[in-house]
């Protein structure tokens, strides 16, 4: 009987550790300053095409930029309220699908030439 209670008290103490969350601040950070500058490099980019300082193929290369950057935003935000809403839990998963949505958007643009 005091084995089944010790066995007890230790599960129920095992149940209340936290798991450890790989997304740091530093992470988190480096990961948003990525997408910062790669969002800034397309809008600028845009930008440059809508003024007509591009040929008129800059048009097609918007859009691609658009859609990688529209899908690395979209990671982006649904991790951070994963992470405010759940500050426990392991947000390995969404932080592996939003550095890989920045790391697309960055071969896009890199693959343009937009810097």
């Amino acid at each position: 009987m005091k084995k089944i209670g010790v066995l007890l008290i230790a599960l129920l103490l095992s149940a209340c550790a936290t798991i450890n969350n790989p997304l740091t601040v530093n992470r988190l950070a480096a990961l948003e300053s990525a997408y910062g500058v790669v969002l800034s490099a397309a809008v600028a980019y845009r930008n440059s095409c809508a003024r007509g300082a591009l040929p008129r193929s800059c048009r097609a290369i918007t859009v691609e930029l658009q859609k990688a950057g529209g899908i690395a935003q979209t990671r982006g935000v649904s991790l951070r309220a994963f992470v405010r809403q759940n500050p426990t839990l392991d947000a390995g998963s969404l932080l592996i699908a939003a550095e890989s949505a920045v790391d697309t958007f960055q071969q896009v643009a890199l693959v343009y030439g937009v810097k």
